[in-house]
């Protein structure tokens, strides 16, 4: 079954013992959108389920991972024992270590969409320019597409 309705049985189990209504969350999750969570009819992004987490007094994490546990029908220590090798394993990789450069204050620092366009093909399409090429001569002559020499015609190469 999917995580989505697992947890959705779970945020459902704690609402109801905790003696919770969906009216419960009016002002920071919609009733009708609890609802939804709740029949597995939505997902519930990280926002939200903190959200419904504050209300439940239960730590998010907590949540997923006792609905991850029971839907793999695993002990909840297990899950929680192989999540701690798996963030070794993170660790190992660096990615504790290199967090801190991603943010700049305390906002995440912005990452430039797509893929950047290799030096040597920069170089090759301002040398057909060079040449007296045009655009579409040159994104045949270099096997490229013709937006990728429109986005690099005017660049300059140190």
């Amino acid at each position: 079954m999917p995580l989505r309705e697992s947890l959705a049985a779970v945020l459902r189990l704690v609402r109801i013992s905790r003696g919770l209504t969906k009216d419960d969350f009016q002002g920071l999750v919609d009733p009708k959108h609890v609802y939804n969570i709740e029949n597995a009819r939505t997902s519930v992004t990280i926002d939200t389920l903190e959200a419904v987490a504050s209300v439940l007094q239960v730590d998010a994490l907590t949540l997923l991972t006792v609905a991850a546990s029971l839907d793999r029908g695993q002990s909840h220590a297990s899950l929680l024992q192989h999540l701690i090798e798996q963030g070794s394993e993170l660790d190992a990789l660096g990615v504790r270590q290199k967090w801190p450069t991603e943010f700049q204050g305390n906002l995440l620092v912005p990452m430039q969409a797509g893929r950047r366009t290799p030096i040597t093909k920069i170089k090759a399409i301002l040398a057909c320019r060079a040449r007296g090429m045009n655009q579409k001569e040159t994104a045949q002559e270099l096997g490229l597409s013709t937006a990728t020499v429109s986005r690099n015609w005017n660049k300059e190469v140190e």
